[in-house]
């Protein structure tokens, strides 16, 4: 199991504990985006905007992560959230949020799912189990269109495929080879919709409800969680 970054409370104010259930040590306050202020849990202000969306997700959030800590970085501090499965420690790693839509995709931004746009701007720009950035949405940096040479479709998967490869996004890995997607139409107007990209079934991908098939996938990997003692 990784080992966590070296790490510090994001503010006095935090209700942060380590994983043996002390207080980790106080330090200055630090300046930290508005959707990370802690509520009185500990966890960023920001989740409870998602907690209809993502019931799945903050109920491990609520019920088995043990803390949540800054951790200082060269460019932006990061949040970890640590909680244990059969007493191992384990992590998610949250990133700032953006400043703004992204240069790159800021012309399909308006047609992502509301919900996934406020993620971003609010809470993380990323929010991925540690050590293997999956299992959660994916930073903006690592966003990919199925066109892209890592999914390696060639043309002849391509013709198959009910929709063009490079209208298709991937914004969340499972950490086995296969992807959530949006489907994100050329008109600029349309609402893009949720895709599974199955490696084993390159040709045929899934239509889903996209926020409904996030919150499960992170719920069902994170189902063996510790939970907390009251």
């Amino acid at each position: 199991m990784p080992s966590p970054p070296d790490q510090r409370c994001a503010s006095t104010a935090w209700n942060v504990q380590g994983l043996d259930g002390e207080p980790l040590v106080s330090c200055a306050d630090a300046a930290v985006p508005p959707g990370w202020q802690p509520l009185p849990s500990g966890l960023p202000r920001a989740w409870l905007d998602l907690v209809n969306e993502t019931p799945r997700i903050l109920a491990f959030l609520s019920s088995a992560v043990h803390g949540v800590s800054l951790v200082p970085g060269g460019a932006a501090d990061s949040l970890t959230y640590a909680y244990t499965v059969n007493g191992d420690p384990c992590f998610y790693h949250g990133r700032p949020p953006l400043a703004g839509p992204p240069p790159r995709f800021a012309a399909l931004w308006p047609q992502l799912p509301e919900t996934l746009r406020r993620f971003y701007l609010d809470l993380h720009d990323g929010w991925t189990f540690v050590p293997s950035n999956s299992m959660g949405p994916l930073p903006v940096a690592d966003w990919a269109f199925l066109s892209d040479d890592r999914f390696d479709i060639d043309a002849d998967t391509a013709r198959r495929m009910p929709v063009d490869p490079a209208r298709v996004l991937a914004v969340f890995h499972n950490g086995a080879g296969d992807y959530l997607c949006l489907h994100v139409a050329e008109d600029g107007v349309t609402p893009a919709s949720g895709m599974i990209w199955w490696h084993e079934q390159p040709a045929e991908p899934e239509a889903v409800d996209f926020m409904a098939t996030l919150d499960a996938w992170v719920g069902l990997f994170v189902d063996e969680a510790d939970r907390r003692q009251p």
